[in-house]
């Protein structure tokens, strides 16, 4: 009968560890169900988005000149270096809803190849249909370094060429605008392409004006607030950062 009792017992805490064992499983069970389902969410919402990367490309076509014969007063602008402290990236929706994405640090574009510093290819961005998307860009004007430096060479009617450079230094934001339906689908890399084309800032600059331009010591006719100034002021009037936006899928 006593061994019976012990018996009874050892069973008893048998069932009670069995017990115990069986709400552990079913605890961690939930915890891996949870995770899992926090996981399936996380995924849905990465999926729910799309990469937009940022990219220049400045125009080293020559230029024609007004009142300057073929072959000859021409520019042609091959290297230089962009800096901005802001860039925006906006889309608007047919029903008027708008959705930003803003970059704020500084921001170097080297305006021969396009290459940006910090790399800007990871920008995450709603997916969905819009109707009109516009990049702003905001100057870097900070310090006395020229937010905007192009150089190359102006050819004359003589066809001698002068090494030339165009500075500006100023904090001025600038707009460009793609309008027309453009889906965003889910997991898209797209790609905001803007244009930077010299061609337009100097479009009001004659032949005889450049003809005319004062050269610094190293011989490099220097278009800037404080040298040739005149010519400064017909670009900067003429001033469109960014003349495009294309926006490849």
């Amino acid at each position: 009968m006593e061994k019976m009792k012990n018996y009874n017992r050892s069973t008893f805490k048998v069932k009670q560890v069995m017990h115990a064992m069986k709400k552990q499983v079913g605890t961690i069970s939930a915890i891996i169900l949870a995770v899992f389902m926090l996981a399936s969410c996380s995924n849905d919402d990465e999926m729910s988005n799309a990469t937009v990367s940022m990219s220049f490309k400045g125009n080293t076509s020559t230029i024609g000149v007004p009142n300057g014969r073929v072959q000859a007063n021409s520019l042609e602008f091959t290297s230089g270096t962009i800096r901005l402290i802001q860039i925006q990236f906006e889309a608007e929706t047919d029903e008027e809803d708008s959705i930003e994405a803003d970059i704020e640090q500084v921001v170097e574009i080297d305006f021969a190849t396009g290459a940006t510093t910090p790399d800007l290819s990871d920008l995450v961005f709603p997916v969905g249909t819009y109707t009109e998307i516009e990049v702003e860009l905001e100057l870097l004007d900070e310090n006395n370094i020229p937010s905007v430096v192009i150089e190359g060479t102006f050819t004359d009617a003589n066809d001698e060429t002068h090494p030339i450079r165009f500075e500006f230094n100023s904090g001025e934001t600038f707009e460009v605008e793609k309008e027309g339906q453009i889906t965003i689908g889910e997991g898209a890399n797209v790609i905001a392409e803007v244009t930077f084309d010299p061609g337009v800032w100097f479009a009001g600059v004659t032949m005889e004006e450049l003809s005319m331009a004062t050269k610094n010591n190293d011989g490099v006719i220097v278009i800037s607030e404080t040298s040739n100034a005149e010519i400064f002021d017909i670009v900067a009037d003429g001033l469109d950062l960014a003349t495009e936006v294309e926006i490849k899928l």
